[in-house]
């Protein structure tokens, strides 16, 4: 029986994702708000739809890759919003990286008409998203997940339950949270190093080779930093909200998070100022300035 999906939000990543379902072979239904990036998608195939309750009416899944938690929550329980065009059996999968709790509060909701939701938020950036090859932490039911793994395997590589619904997007913030840590930890290093005049593709051999690599160190300094290209499409901004949330999360648990809280405010710091548009990778220029040094070989 033919899969039939909807996708609502054709931004930076969620567009990425459609034109790979699509090219999967998928009859993709989409909707965005911008009518003439919509029609870009009916350019490749998709069928437009001129609501999300029209849409849901017309597909048994639907995708969401939506700026925040309130808009996920406006598009689904508003007006003419999904739920008032989904059946009995459908099923939501929020690919935003949103707030757990009010991830619970739409999932209650759909619960009572009988409409399953999956917390499904991504890690891996535009490229990955490009050729199918995202990590997907998924939360929710498990035989909802078990039904649903066949699409969103062909969206990513590494697709894994972690949890009930929620725990999707608890832990992509706190995995961010930790990506945030690194990134800016190994900036400090390289720059205290580099300050005092050691070659930081020097020092980044060293530290891939002991204890102190980590995915920052091993990928994004030699690939953004050191080359100055600073592109991996995710932005400061983006890495502000997921930090608020992650640090939401630690404050609801009562788990103090001193090196997080930190962390939180040097983001903050160079979102203040004018840094949010520029690629997270950037954080490092902001150390850079502090420390009077510019990272590079």
């Amino acid at each position: 029986m033919l899969m039939k999906v909807g996708l609502i939000g054709l931004g930076n990543l969620g567009g990425r994702i459609a034109r790979h379902l699509i090219k999967k072979g998928y009859k993709l239904s989409v909707y965005d708000l911008d009518r003439g990036l919509s029609q870009s998608f009916a350019e490749l195939g998709a069928i437009i739809y001129e609501s999300p309750s029209e849409l849901a009416r017309n597909n048994d899944y639907v995708i969401t890759v939506l700026p925040n938690a309130q808009i996920v929550k406006s598009v689904t329980l508003g007006p003419s919003g999904l739920l008032s065009g989904f059946s009995e059996g459908s099923t939501l999968i929020d690919m935003t990286s949103s707030v757990p709790e009010i991830t619970k509060e739409i999932g209650s909701e759909l619960r009572k008409y009988d409409i399953h939701m999956l917390d499904a938020p991504v890690s891996g950036g535009v490229k990955k998203a490009e050729d199918g090859t995202l990590a997907i932490m998924v939360g929710g039911d498990e035989s909802v997940f078990l039904d649903a793994y066949h699409l969103l395997s062909d969206i990513g590589f590494n697709v894994t339950h972690v949890g009930e619904l929620g725990a999707g997007h608890t832990i992509k913030a706190l995995n961010n949270m930790l990506c945030a840590t690194t990134l800016a930890a190994t900036a400090e290093v390289l720059a205290i190093g580099t300050k005092l005049g050691l070659n930081p593709a020097k020092m980044l051999e060293v530290i891939n080779t002991s204890s102190g690599r980590s995915h920052s160190s091993e990928i994004k300094f030699p690939q953004q930093v050191l080359s100055r290209k600073f592109d991996v499409g995710f932005t400061i901004d983006l890495m502000c909200k997921d930090l608020t949330i992650a640090n939401g999360i630690a404050e609801g648990a009562e788990v103090p998070a001193f090196i997080s809280s930190a962390v939180y405010q040097l983001w903050q710091y160079a979102k203040s100022q004018g840094g949010g548009e520029m690629d997270h990778t950037a954080i490092t220029q902001f150390i850079e300035g502090m420390a009077g040094v510019e990272i590079k070989v």
